[in-house]
């Protein structure tokens, strides 16, 4: 007997599986559904940041330069949060940014991406630009939006993780939030050693050993005097593990149960510093009540229907009604992992970004007239339409857009933002030069950032030095110091 073959069912009627459409694109184990149906997970990249720790280099004369818009390799740094998820196959991404630096955002992405030829939609979820929101506030804007889990990404990371690791621990600990943590990068000394610098703030993170669930985390500068851990959680977690040496990357997958608690504290409006101890706290008293409940220094058994329960305070029970579990757990990676937020790391990083992410990074730009006099070393990069003359060296460096240099110049560890003018016989070693500086003939900067606008006079000998033009005060130039370690907090340089 033949077999019996059944006709194709209708395309209304055909599941998941059967249907080539609906399969979508799959990153390893990471599954993204095109965009008829809803994905798994919604990205949403925070690019409204106000960058307070890089704001050197992010403000204007005429306005505020995005924190997110600085370059890092010769490319803005939110490119590779954006590319990343490409990457990774999505098709519909939410980027918060301020309603001022709206313009140039999607202006930049979208002339990349159709330069690129990428096959995405961006759609923009603006905040006032005088609106104290933090990202715990965008969270609520953007969840309407999206019936599936949330992918938070900060703009400043940048990350080789394997997402679909990060999304098989999400998925096997039905966790209401993963975030991803990878060891601090730093510069391995010439005996193979890593120091950490002691500028960084470190993060400290409890977990525990078994399952990697997060038992306590916090940022250094929130710790006012001693870390405090009760002791029912002691009790529950004997083998807690803080470590200082981990970084949270601000990479979290987050599920619809941690929205529905944000929308039940109103008062919660930062992600890191405010939601997520807040969700350990109510996952560890779920935990813990599970066998016993403390409150005070008193250790209470937990008995069903006595009188005893009567006595606990309302948050027990508050604890004991939420409508699911709250588990929140880390996936580690020992990828490559950085966060360009901290000034003092900002060149260090452009360094490991060109080292380590140079399938996204451009090439030398285009329209480039460098002499032949000239040496370039092979771990500095060029943006487009550089003219540098004759005599020049440039070692581990990066050079901007438009940028014009004169002869006999040498440049070592040093990032030169866009429309630079820099003159004969200058010398700049590990250097910060940011857009529209002029650095007139002979001169000498070491360890110095000059920030937007700012001209530099002939024969000027600066060291540790921050100088900032003050477009406030009229045919006036003033610079602070902030690391040369003298005594006076600032200059007039008109004198």
């Amino acid at each position: 007997m033949s077999p019996t073959v059944l006709p194709p069912a209708p395309e209304d009627e055909k599941s998941d599986e059967e249907t080539p459409a609906n399969t979508g694109v799959s990153a390893g184990n990471f599954r993204v559904r095109n965009r008829r149906r809803s994905p798994e997970f919604t990205p949403v990249v925070m690019a409204a940041g106000c960058g307070s720790q890089m704001f050197e280099l992010s403000n204007d004369r005429a306005g505020k330069t995005p924190k997110c818009m600085l370059p890092v390799a010769n490319t803005p740094m939110i490119w590779y949060s954006v590319n990343f998820l490409i990457a990774n196959k999505f098709e519909e991404i939410f980027v918060v940014v301020r309603q001022g630096d709206k313009d140039v955002i999607e202006s930049y992405l979208t002339n990349t991406i159709r330069k690129l030829e990428h096959d995405v939609h961006i759609e923009y979820v603006c905040i006032e630009d005088d609106a104290d929101l933090g990202t715990a506030d965008s969270l609520r804007i953007v969840a309407p939006k999206t019936k599936s889990d949330l992918l938070v990404i900060s703009s400043d990371l940048i990350t080789k993780v394997s997402l679909s690791e990060l999304a098989n621990v999400h998925r096997a600990n039905n966790a209401a939030l993963t975030a991803l943590i990878a060891p601090r990068y730093s510069v391995p000394t010439p005996d193979g050693r890593r120091k950490r610098n002691k500028k960084d703030d470190r993060d400290f993170i409890g977990l525990d050993p078994e399952d990697d669930r997060i038992l306590y985390i916090a940022n250094e500068k929130d710790i006012e005097d001693e870390i405090s851990i009760k002791r029912g959680q002691l009790t529950r977690f004997p083998h807690m593990r803080l470590h200082t040496n981990l970084l949270d990357s601000h990479l979290y997958l987050v599920s619809r149960t941690t929205l529905s608690i944000l929308d039940n504290h109103p008062d919660v409006s930062m992600m890191r510093c405010e939601l997520l101890p807040l969700l350990v706290r109510k996952q560890i008293k779920q935990i813990v009540n599970t066998n016993y409940t403390v409150f005070a220094d008193r250790i209470y058994s937990k008995k069903q229907d006595t009188d005893e329960d009567s006595k606990h305070p309302d948050e027990y029970f508050d604890i004991l009604s939420e409508p699911e579990s709250v588990g929140c757990y880390v996936h580690h990676t020992d990828s490559f992992t950085v966060r360009v937020n901290q000034l003092h790391n900002y060149i260090k990083y452009n360094k490991a970004v060109s080292e380590n992410m140079d399938d996204v990074i451009p090439k030398n730009g285009e329209n480039c007239d460098i002499s032949k006099q000239t040496q370039v070393g092979k771990c500095s990069r060029l943006g487009n339409s550089v003219k540098i003359a004759e005599k020049c060296s440039f070692k581990r460096s990066f050079i901007g857009n438009r940028v014009q240099i004169g002869p006999h110049c040498k440049i070592v560890d040093t990032v030169i933002m866009d429309d630079v003018t820099i003159e004969d016989n200058v010398s700049l070693t590990n250097c910060i030069v940011c857009k529209d500086v002029i650095i007139r003939n002979k001169c000498t900067l070491k360890d110095s950032r000059i920030c937007d606008g700012f001209e530099v006079s002939s024969g000027s000998e600066f060291v540790g030095e921050s100088l900032v033009a003050d477009s406030e005060i009229p045919n006036m130039m003033s610079f602070s110091i902030y690391n040369s370690g003298q005594g006076s907090d600032a200059e007039d340089l008109s004198k």
